[in-house]
C-alpha cells in the first residue's frame, strides 16, 4: 500500500525490446489509496458485489486480453515451476470512496485476470490452487464476497509469509517495500507485477537495492502481460515465470536449452551403448567352439 508522503502516482517509463529510448508516460504507481478516518462504510452487499463481479467477468472473458493470457500459461505451464498456491496483494475495495469506476472496475479486472490465472494452471497440474488475498481496504462485504468464493482473506503480514518457491504471487501496482517484504522469504514460482525493467529504468536505483527483483529478473522468464485496451489496469505489468529444475533459462539460437541438449546426448550414448551391447551379444553367440574352449575355465583362475 501507499507509503506515508508518497504520492499515488508516480513518472516511469517502460524499456521496449527495441532500446529505443520512449517518451515518459504517467502510470499508476499503487492501486488503492488509505481510506479517510471519516470515511462512509461500504453500501455494498456480497450479492450487489457478486453482480457487478459477474458482469466484469463475462466482459474479461469475451475481451482479447483473457485469451491472450490463457495462451501465455498454455504455452508456459510445463516448462515453468509448478504452482502449488496463489496470494494476491492489494486489488482494492469493490467499493472505493466516492463510487469511483475507475478504481471500482480496475479492482474488479484485476481479480478476474488472477483467479482467470489460477484456473488455468490449476487446469494444466490437475490440482486444486487455494488462493489467499490480503487487502486493507477491503470491508466485511469485501472479505465475505471473497470468501464465498471459496478463499482465504487474511490481514498483514500473513500473505507476505504465505510467498514461497510454489507460488503465483499477483502484486500490480505496489510500491517497492511491499514487493521487498513479499519477496523477503522466497522468490515465488511466478510474478505478475512491476518488473525489473521498470524499476531500474526510473532512474531512481542506487547500486544493490532492490536486489530480490533484480535476482528474480535474472532467474526467470519474462514474459509479456496482456494489457486491459486503452485502460491502465495492467500498465507497466510483467509475468515472470520460474523454469523447472531440469529447464534451464539460458537458451541456445535453436530456442533449445542447456539441460535439454544434455539430456539428447545422454539418450543417444544410451541407445549407442544399447546397440554395442547387443552386436558383443551376436559376435559372442556366433563365435566358434575352439575360440570359447581357449578361454580359461574359472578353476584356472584360482591360486593352486
Amino acid at each position: 500500500m501507499p507509503a506515508d508522503g508518497q504520492t499515488d502516482e508516480e513518472w516511469t517509463r517502460v524499456k521496449t525490446k527495441s532500446r529505443r529510448r520512449q517518451v515518459p508516460r504517467k502510470v499508476p504507481a499503487a492501486t488503492t489509496k488509505k481510506a479517510a478516518p471519516d470515511a462512509a462504510p461500504s453500501t455494498l452487499t456480497v450479492a450487489d458485489i457478486e453482480a457487478e463481479y459477474e458482469t466484469f467477468r463475462l466482459r474479461w472473458q469475451d475481451g482479447e486480453a483473457s485469451r491472450r493470457l490463457k495462451e501465455t500459461i498454455e504455452s508456459n505451464v510445463a516448462s515453468g515451476k509448478a504452482v502449488r498456491k496463489a496470494v494476491c496483494l492489494g486489488i482494492g475495495t469493490f467499493d472505493p470512496d466516492h463510487g469511483g469506476w475507475d478504481a471500482k472496475r480496475r479492482t474488479y479486472i484485476q481479480l478476474v485476470a488472477f483467479l482467470d490465472m489460477v484456473k488455468h494452471i490449476s487446469e494444466s497440474s490437475k490440482d486444486p490452487i487455494p488462493c489467499i488475498f490480503q487487502e486493507p481496504l477491503f470491508s466485511d462485504s469485501d472479505k465475505a464476497f471473497i470468501e464465498s468464493l471459496g478463499h482465504s482473506v487474511v490481514e498483514s503480514p500473513k500473505a507476505f509469509e504465505a510467498v514461497d518457491e510454489h507460488t503465483l504471487l499477483f502484486a500490480v501496482h505496489m510500491y517497492r517495500p511491499i514487493y521487498e517484504k513479499a519477496l523477503e522469504k522466497a522468490l515465488p514460482a511466478a510474478f505478475v507485477g512491476t518488473g525489473w525493467n521498470t524499476w531500474d529504468d526510473v532512474g531512481s536505483l542506487k547500486e544493490g537495492e532492490f536486489a530480490c527483483m533484480r535476482e528474480m529478473h535474472e532467474s526467470h522468464r519474462l514474459l509479456p502481460f496482456p494489457q486491459d485496451g486503452s485502460h491502465t489496469t495492467f500498465s507497466s505489468t510483467c509475468l515472470y515465470w520460474a523454469p523447472r529444475a531440469e529447464v534451464s533459462v539460458s537458451e541456445n539460437a535453436q530456442g533449445q536449452s542447456v539441460e535439454e541438449k544434455a539430456g539428447e546426448a545422454s539418450k543417444t550414448r544410451a541407445a549407442s551403448d544399447t546397440i554395442e551391447k547387443s552386436e558383443t551379444g551376436k559376435a559372442e553367440k556366433s563365435a566358434p567352439v575352439s575360440e570359447k574352449a581357449a578361454e580359461p575355465s574359472p578353476s584356472e583362475t584360482l591360486p593352486s
